[in-house]
Formats: C-alpha cells, structure tokens, sequence
C-alpha cells in the first residue's frame, strides 16, 4: 500500500533524479508508538482550548491570548479534532485510505494559475482589522509627511517608495495609505503562495508530501501578513522566502542564479532584515564555477539596492545619518547578555511561537537532522544534502536575526518585526522531518514520526486559522492617552456632542452666583504634573449626566478619563465616587465605579476607564454618568469631571 514515504509507480526516472526522496525504497509500515504521539497530541489540545492556560490566569504566555477571543465550542473542536488524530485508529485510517488520497490529489490539484487568485481573494476578504506595532504611526506619517521627511526611509528604502507610490494611485478611489498597504500585504501574499507552490513542487513528487510542505507553510502566524496586514514586513518576508525557494530551484537547475541575485537583493532593499537570509546563497557556489556565480549573484543582487537608492536621490530624500547609529537607532543589536537575559529570552520563544507554532518540531527535528546530515558524509544524496544544507543555513541566518536584533516596542506588539523567520524556519523544519522518516532506523519510528508530523499540523492549522480569524473578527487597541491623536480614528463619537440632549440630575446650581456655577457644563481640566490637558464635562457631585443613545451594530466601548479638578487637591475633602451605568428597557447596569479621593497620590491625576457596550449593540440606550459625594456625604470640594468622552469602535485588549 501506498503510504506518504513510497514511491508510485509512474514516476519518471527524471522526477526520481531531481527529488532525492523518490529514490528512497517503499519500507514497511507499522503502527506507532502510542504514547508519544498521543501525548503531543493532549499537549496541543491543551493550548488551543485554555488558550496556553490564559483561562487559568497563566497570563504569561501571550502568544496564546487570543484563542480568548475565539469561540469556547471552536476550540473544543479543534481539540478533539488533534487529539482523534493522535489516536491508533486514526493511523489506522490513514494507513486504508493513504492511497487513494494520494491519487485523488495527483488528479484534482488546483493548478497555481487558479489557487493564486483564489488565495488573493481569500487575503483580501479575511483582511485583518486589528492594527499591530507602530501601524497607527506608519499610517499618520504616510497622510501627514512626505517622504523625504519620513525617518522610516532608511529602514525600509523601497517599501517606503512603494507605500507612498501605491498611497497616490489609490488616493483618487477615495482611499487612504491604509488601503495601500493592506493591499502591498496581499500582494506579498501573491508571491508566498507562488514561492510555497514552487517550494512544495521541487522539494517532492509526492502529492501527500506537497501538501504537507505547503499546510505547514501556510499554517504559520506569520500569514497574518498577507491578509491586509498595515505594516512594512510583508513584502521583505515574501521576497525572503521567495529568494531561498528560488535557490533551492537553482540547485536543481530549474531557476536561473541571476533571479536569485535580483530578488535577495529586492527582499533587502524592502527591509534590510532580508540580508540575514543571503548567507545561504553561499551554498549555492561550486568549486569549478565560484567566481562566475559569485559575480553573477552579486551584480543581479545590485540591481534593486542601486535602483532604490538613486529614486530616493532623485525625490530629494537626504543620506541617512550614521552619528546616532543606523536611521538614527543607536543599537541594532542586543548584546549576548541581553539576548539571554530570562525575561527577553522567553519574549522571544513567546514570538516565535506566534509566528512558526511547531518551532519545537522544527527546532529539534532540524539538529537531530543536521547531525544525521553530517554522519551520512557526501553520499549518494549530494542534491538532498545541498538541499538540506541551504535550508538549515537560511534558518541559522533567521534564527540568529530573531535572537540577536533589537527590537523598540515590547515583542507582544511588535511580532511581526520577526514574522521574516516564520518561512525560512519552517520549510527547513519540514524538510528535514520528511528526510528523518524516509532515514528512519525502524519502520515503527518513521510511523511515529509520520503521525506527530500530521497532528503537528492539524494543531498549527487551527492555531493559525484563529489567529486569523481572531484579527479579522475583532478591532482589538490597546488605548493609550499619549497616542490619542492617532487613536481618533477608531472614535465613532464624542459624548460632549450630546450634552445638549442630556438629562441632569439634580438641575440645580452649586450656587447663587449667576456664572460659573452650573452643575454640568463643558470645560477642560489641566494636570500640573504632566502638562495634560482633556476636555470634560464638568459635573460637580452630586450629579447624573444621562445621555441618550443609539449603540453601533460593531463593537464598542467607552473610554472616559474621570479626574478630581486639580484646584480642589488641596480643598480636603473625602473625594468624589464616579460610576458608568447604562439604562434600557431590561432596567440599569452598572459598568464601572470607583471612588477617587485627592488623599491618594494615585488619584490626582486621569484615570482610564474602559466600559465595553457589546451587550447592546444595535440598541437604543442611556448612558449614565454619576458622580456622588464621598463616604462622608459631604460635597464640599466636589469638583470632578469625566474627561475625553469617546465612545470608540472596536474591542479593549486584554492584558497579556
């Protein structure tokens, strides 16, 4: 029977010559050991439901929060669904009907030139909505600055150019550069799939195995990048992949070196943390041939670079400034010390985790992997050795960039500055797992290694497909008040527009004077701290502000900044309770309250409260802002006001 490590028999001679794994002999299958494989198995499903032991407080493994967004029943299901696979039976399954899926892919295979635009399609519609990293930044510097003022320019010279140039031809559509670069994202995803098709096709003849090569390419949270993703990694981790499939097709005479030169050389040129991948050019160069290849690779690899750097010349963009480091980054690198240190080291795996999930399997599969490679000397396998060796140096060359570089926001927000390692270390991963099974000393440890790889893949599919769908589902912000002018543009209203509509409670002055004794009215508070000045609505407790108002079908939230009126700081008094309530016609709820008193150090200054309105989407309700005298009762000193009223689109991240 034929099994994903035999050979048909309608295979041509050449096909065996160019794929190393063809000429591997049919072994004879058995079951696997259970234990191991069902244990992966738990282990996986285990992740997936409590969401890597978030459901339990386990608030530190981040790259897992978001399965808190997906559906309960979902990952239930997924569960289940990794752990039938990890059973005897399912082997057993596998082992009656292996064959006929085999031929049934040899005869349905979608062909490129119709999985491309239904995989672009696909990126488009499932864009994401929830931006990471410094998007927001990105987005204002490409609608405020022109390029030559962009301090971006340096560090992504040809995505810049390219940004700004897709930014003015969809400008006349009525769109702006977040557009651009989503539809950049997709593109990029155009030559991954192209890239994963190419890779899939040249490293196997076998239809199991291509989809193997592909599902675990595909299945990577490094694909966010292709769904719409407004950032400036997408086309340098395309091209950096594109460029290692494009070698390994040179090793096989079926790609010219030149294409490989040009597009290294484009990757870099989009982002220089391509250039980690070009080392494993160097295994592409022969003794009798180095110096036409060396020369070939290196004028083909200066095509791009030159041609970028004469365009942003000629836009007037000055020479980057190398006094304050590189773009003005005085350090590119952590040191050893600091790439090792416990609390940066498990940010990492967390990262890496979150953008290739079955790195163990890679990792550990690919070291038993390279020390099989080096046991078995030059062989009769030199192509499959070659092969082999290209990929493990462009995940070494990955690997090294994801440790060493030294990234300024904390890695939870800015994974995808390492999403570049994603590809690389996972097409050496499988490879290498398909070369341990066809090399394996018994035919029950291939069996074993078999199972583990498909239930491998079956979890980081589910994994990748929440993520995913996580991002495109929800608009997930982090609100932060030093960012509130980027942050604008997710606001759907400011309350204060609705004042007028208002209902307060009790509608009474606080004196007699006929000026400036109004309850409620609009004002601004300033903290003499921090220089922070908001607008407010003043409400001097005790009093009740009820707003009405028509919730959005999407989800939102409020985000109020409550705050004591910093001249009654020193007036005593017991402070003033705050509360959010919401009223419709089941009855009143309240959202938050708290009681905040000029006493606590804390307390002088503005809160952030944010009070989700999901429950009520689509439905007319009041909104009621209460502000009620201290513990004491007394309301002297009971200057208080609710800051920044917005009510914003999207969902409130929880903490990682």
């Amino acid at each position: 029977m034929e099994q994903m490590n035999t050979v048909t028999e309608h295979e041509t001679g050449a096909a065996r010559q160019q794929n190393p794994d063809a000429t591997r002999q049919p072994i004879q299958e058995s079951q696997p050991f259970a234990l191991p494989v069902v244990l992966v198995g738990l282990a996986g499903a285990a992740l997936l439901i409590t969401a890597g032991g978030h459901t339990f407080g386990l608030t530190g493994w981040w790259a897992f929060v978001f399965l808190d967004y997906a559906p309960l029943g979902l990952r239930w299901a997924a569960g289940a669904a990794i752990v039938l696979t990890a059973t005897p039976l399912a082997y057993a399954w596998w082992l009656r009907y292996a064959a006929r899926v085999e031929q049934g892919l040899r005869r349905w295979a979608l062909p490129l030139w119709l999985a491309l635009p239904l995989a672009l399609v696909g990126f488009w519609r499932l864009r994401e909505r929830t931006w990471h990293g410094d998007a927001l930044y990105k987005v204002a510097l490409l609608e405020s600055t022109p390029l030559r003022d962009n301090p971006y320019i340096w560090k992504e010279p040809l995505d810049s150019l390219l940004e700004y140039g897709m930014t003015a031809a969809v400008r006349p559509l009525g769109l702006g550069p977040d557009s651009a670069i989503a539809f950049m994202s997709v593109l990029a995803g155009g030559v991954f799939v192209a890239a994963t098709w190419a890779a899939a096709s040249w490293l196997t003849v076998r239809a199991l195995r291509r989809v193997a090569i592909a599902a675990a390419l595909l299945a990577s949270g490094a694909s966010l990048l292709w769904f719409g993703h407004v950032e400036n990694y997408s086309g340098s981790t395309a091209l950096a992949f594109a460029t290692i499939v494009l070698a390994v097709g040179a090793l096989q005479n079926r790609a010219p070196l030149w294409a490989v030169g040009v597009t290294g050389g484009a990757a870099v040129s989009l982002h220089p943390q391509a250039a980690f991948v070009l080392p494993a050019l160097l295994v592409l160069l022969r003794r009798d041939r180095w110096p036409r290849q060396v020369t070939a690779l290196t004028l083909s690899g200066l095509v791009a670079p030159v041609a970028t750097v004469l365009m942003l010349g000629w836009l007037g963009a000055p020479l980057p400034a190398l006094n304050g480091g590189f773009a003005g980054d005085p350090q590119l690198f952590w040191t050893p010390l600091q790439a090792l240190a416990p609390a940066q080291l498990a940010d990492a795996l967390q990262n890496l985790w979150l953008i290739a999930p079955l790195w163990p399997f890679w990792i550990g599969g690919g070291a038993v992997g390279m020390v099989k490679l080096w046991s078995e000397g030059q062989g009769a396998r030199g192509e499959a050795r070659r092969t082999l060796l290209l990929l493990s140096v462009a995940a070494a060359g990955m690997l090294c960039y994801f440790f060493a570089f030294q990234n300024d926001l904390p890695r939870p927000r800015d994974w995808d500055l390492f999403a570049i390692v994603g590809p690389p270390l996972t097409l050496w991963g499988v490879y290498t797992w398909l070369y341990l099974i066809d090399r394996a000393p018994t035919p029950r440890v291939a069996a074993t290694l078999r199972q583990m790889l498909i239930v491998g893949l079956i979890f980081a599919s589910c994994y990748t497909m929440g993520w995913i769908g996580v991002n495109h589902v929800y608009t997930l912000l982090r609100p932060d008040a030093a960012e509130r002018e980027r942050l604008a543009r997710y606001r759907l209203l400011d309350l204060t527009e609705l004042l007028p509509q208002a209902t307060i409670t009790p509608d009474a002055p606080i004196c007699a004077e006929p000026v400036g004794c109004e309850r409620v009215a609009l004002t601004e508070f300033t903290m003499p701290q921090s220089g922070d000045t908001r607008p407010v609505i003043f409400a001097h407790a005790p009093a009740e502000i009820a707003i009405p108002l028509t919730v959005p079908t999407e989800r939102s939230f409020l985000w109020l900044s409550p705050a004591l009126d910093p001249q009654t700081w020193a007036w005593g008094g017991d402070g003033v309770t705050f509360a959010v309530r919401v009223r419709d016609a089941t009855g009143e709820r309240t959202l938050w309250e708290r009681h905040i008193t000029p006493a606590d150090p804390a307390d002088r200054g503005w809160q952030e409260v944010f009070a989700p309105l999901d429950d009520y989407r689509g439905q007319p309700v009041t909104v009621v802002l209460v502000t009620d005298p201290g513990p004491a009762g007394s309301d002297a000193a009971d200057r208080a006001g609710w800051g920044m009223p917005w009510l914003m689109r999207g969902t409130v991240a929880r903490d990682e």
